[in-house]
């Protein structure tokens, strides 16, 4: 079954409804959805050249790369 199937059935069986608590519960669920949909942020084409950039010189020098071990003990830590 597709998804416009299944959404018609939640709406025809959502219009029977009677229940004030569980209408709630499924406003409460869509406002989430929609919140959350909303929070989707892309990532601007400048920082996601910045950051290949960054892979093809890891690539082509790997050894440029600082074991973590190595890099925390260099951090000044308060």
């Amino acid at each position: 079954m597709n998804i416009q199937a299944q959404k018609a059935i939640i709406i025809e069986q959502f219009k029977q409804v009677n229940d004030e608590n569980l209408i709630a519960a499924i406003k409460s669920l869509l406002d989430y959805a929609l919140e959350k949909k909303e929070k989707v942020t892309e990532i601007p084409e400048e920082d996601q050249k910045l950051v290949m950039e960054r892979f093809a010189k890891v690539r082509a020098n790997p050894d440029r790369l600082l074991d973590w071990e190595d890099a925390k003990g260099t951090l000044n830590f308060l």
